[in-house]
């Protein structure tokens, strides 16, 4: 680079891919720095606009979830093998308020982070997980995206339930949202987000009594049940003042292996336990509980297509509404014709 150059201009889909990208990047920035040039960075938002447009036109309404800090913008020591946080909860608020600002009106929500109780969702192990530092990064991130469009909605990372809470791999997803509550989470969010999975037990079993002998695994831990996570999560937003608030299940589903010809992945057992028919049941029945509940927001099914994107061997097929070749499981008929 030219230090004769009055500004450097990067367009960051230029300088390779990858590991390359970030190298590559990250040396225009320290030469930029050492120069004291300003840098103007170029960013294609195409394929981004075709997903925004195609959703308004067709009504759906759309949720960004933003989560994974490039390299360049990661701190020194933390694990990038992994995604993690910005160094400078800042560099990540830039980045929303000029998404928030381009799709302003298209966008409706934003989900800040995913599962950040989880060491490789925030930079490695090391007892780097802090629910102060993502409340942080949270508060950056709402007070951008007000700013350029107070109408959207700013939703909390969803936690994913553990039931492990060491401080290094994970945090009990109840103990870290009290403690954002301490962080003073209630005023940098419009949402609470959840993961409320329901391995496999029915969606309104209760954690302190269920029990099924064809089905040991996954019982007696809220952490494996719809209904415990749900009403763990309510019951610590009412205890901290902030029952006016609703809680958003950007992911929640039901996995089962039943014809698509594969085991359970490891770790994934309980997907072999479920059938079909069950998973069809307990998606729809969640939906009942969340309407008469009457606390909870939107809810995201975990997952569409999985199947045919990745393959039946992804652990994330089991998950899936339509089978590897498209064709449409039991769920998905059942969700399209429940009452709306």
């Amino acid at each position: 680079m030219r230090p004769s150059a009055g500004k450097y201009r990067i367009n960051p889909g230029n300088v390779n891919i990858g590991k390359k990208h970030d190298d590559n990047f990250r040396t225009m920035i320290e030469a930029a720095v050492e120069y004291g040039r300003p840098v103007r960075i170029g960013v294609n938002w195409g394929s981004l606009d075709q997903v925004v447009d195609t959703a308004n036109r067709y009504g759906v309404n759309v949720l960004l979830s933003v989560v994974g800090a490039p390299e360049w913008a990661r701190p020194g020591g933390d694990d990038r093998s992994v995604a993690g946080p910005p160094a400078d909860p800042a560099t990540y608020a830039t980045f929303m308020r000029e998404l928030a600002s381009r799709y302003k009106g298209r966008v409706k929500a934003y989900e800040i982070w995913n599962e950040q109780n989880l060491w490789y969702e925030w930079g490695g192990r090391g007892n780097r997980l802090s629910a102060a530092a993502y409340v942080d990064l949270l508060r950056h991130a709402y007070n951008a995206v007000k700013s350029v469009d107070p109408g959207a909605v700013v939703v909390s990372g969803a936690l994913t339930p553990t039931g492990w809470n060491d401080g290094d791999t994970a945090i009990d997803d109840r103990v870290y949202l009290e403690q954002m509550y301490q962080a003073g989470v209630a005023r940098y969010c419009d949402a609470v987000g959840a993961h409320p999975s329901g391995y496999n037990n029915p969606p309104d079993a209760d954690w302190r009594t269920y029990n099924d002998p064809a089905k040991p695994d996954c019982k007696s831990h809220p952490s494996w049940f719809f209904r415990g996570t749900m009403e763990s999560y309510r019951n610590i937003m009412v205890k901290y003042g902030d029952s006016g608030k609703r809680i958003w299940p950007t992911e929640f589903g039901w996995a089962s292996t039943e014809n698509l010809g594969v085991p359970a992945n490891e770790g994934y057992g309980y997907a072999g336990q479920n059938t079909e028919a069950e998973q069809a049941a307990y998606l729809v029945r969640a939906f009942q509980m969340a309407r008469n509940w009457g606390w909870v927001g939107p809810m995201f099914v975990w997952n569409l297509n999985f199947g045919p994107v990745s393959g039946a061997q992804d652990e994330k097929a089991k998950f899936g509404i339509v089978r590897p070749d498209w064709s449409p499981r039991p769920a998905y008929a059942a969700l399209r014709d429940m009452p709306k």
